[in-house]
Order: C-alpha cells, then sequence, then structure tokens
C-alpha cells in the first residue's frame, strides 16, 4: 500500500510539473472541456450550445473559443485556420441531445456528447480501453516543431470515471 502511494505521488507530481502555473479558465455550467499546450498558456473552451433548456442546438451543439492568457486573458473566437487545422470540430448528429465530436487535428479520437439526467452536457471517450467523462486535455509538442508542422510527443487526458474517480490518461499520436 505504502508503494502504491508513493507511485502515484511521484506520477502526480510529474504532470502537475509539465502543467505548473497554467491558468484555470473560469468554469460555466456548460463548459465541456478545455485544451491547453506546452507553448503557451492560451487556452481553447468547448461549451455546449443550446437551444433552449435541455435542448442542445442540432447545427451548432459546441461553442468553441480561445482565451488568449498572454494577452491580459482576453476572449477571441477561434482563427479560420485554427478551425480548419487545430482545434475546430467535425461534428455528427448521433440522435437528440448526442453528437459524435472530432477534433480535425486528431480525428480517431471519438468524443461523444451528451446530456446527463440532470441535462448537463458532458463529452465521454475512450482512452487505454477507459471511459472518461473530460473535463481537460494537454498538448506536449515535441522540440523543433511548429506552424503547420506540429508534432506531438503526448496528450494527455483528464477527467473523472464512471464511479467519479479523476483519471489522466496519455496517449502517444502514431
Amino acid at each position: 500500500m505504502k508503494s502504491y502511494i508513493y507511485c502515484l505521488i511521484l506520477i502526480l507530481s510529474s504532470i502537475v510539473n509539465a502543467q505548473k502555473n497554467y491558468p484555470i479558465p473560469p468554469k460555466s455550467n456548460n463548459q465541456l472541456f478545455y485544451i491547453q499546450h506546452n507553448e503557451n498558456k492560451n487556452t481553447y473552451v468547448y461549451d455546449a450550445a443550446f437551444l433552449n433548456k435541455g435542448v442542445l442546438d442540432n447545427e451548432n451543439p459546441v461553442d468553441i473559443y480561445r482565451i488568449l492568457y498572454a494577452e491580459n486573458g482576453e476572449k477571441k473566437p477561434l482563427t479560420a485556420i485554427q478551425k480548419k487545422l487545430a482545434y475546430g470540430l467535425i461534428i455528427k448528429n448521433i440522435k437528440k441531445n448526442e453528437f459524435q465530436l472530432n477534433l480535425v487535428s486528431y480525428p480517431n479520437q471519438k468524443l461523444i456528447l451528451k446530456l446527463d439526467s440532470h441535462q448537463n452536457p458532458f463529452v465521454e471517450t475512450v482512452i487505454n480501453n477507459k471511459t472518461i467523462k473530460l473535463s481537460r486535455v494537454f498538448l506536449k509538442q515535441k522540440k523543433g516543431t511548429s506552424g503547420l508542422t506540429v508534432k506531438l510527443e503526448y496528450i494527455l487526458f483528464y477527467g473523472e470515471d464512471n464511479k467519479g474517480n479523476m483519471i489522466e490518461e496519455k496517449i502517444i499520436p502514431s
């Protein structure tokens, strides 16, 4: 048991150090998840968009914007290039209030937007055979890559498992 706790502390401290001093965007009732990366502290936020209470917008169920923490925390929409090549979504309506989302830059990772029994939105995904309710993503960019040639060392997915336990899963994109 003692060694288990020691390993857990070691793992958590390495993760925290990788993202030390990163800002946390203000939480809203509609926030699904957010993405940050190691090149700067700007944050990309994904919020559910509703037509009215309990009904997601069929045409545009996700509002995506960026918070420019490097520029006084200004909130701005994604640029056309960011939408098309990096942080935009491919969205497929599965059924009422349920959508499959895929990041344009990582289309193999399926994200499912749903509403819980209280009509609160969330995104669920499967990482390393574990289903998690996603809260944030961290991208570790390889040194020497930038712009249109960005390559990632790894992606960290954070969220909760089906029992409400905090979980973090790492993948190395191919």
